[in-house]
């Protein structure tokens, strides 16, 4: 196993699972004078699970 690859697995996991949450609960988030819209969201859950998935695949080699 390698350690800091699993860390980075887990960190990708829990940034999708918040934004799978966001888009659950129908969270708001605005940026100064923007508010970022949910659609945002669904790449957030996306990208990071693909990323967690193939580093939980590098760590176990």
């Amino acid at each position: 196993m390698k350690p800091f690859t699993m860390l980075a697995a887990l960190v990708f996991l829990v940034v999708a699972a918040v934004h799978a949450y966001r888009i659950y609960a129908g969270w708001t988030i605005i940026v100064g004078p923007y508010d970022i819209p949910i659609w945002v969201s669904y790449g957030g859950v996306i990208l990071p699970l693909i990323l967690s998935f193939l580093l939980f695949r590098e760590a176990g080699r």
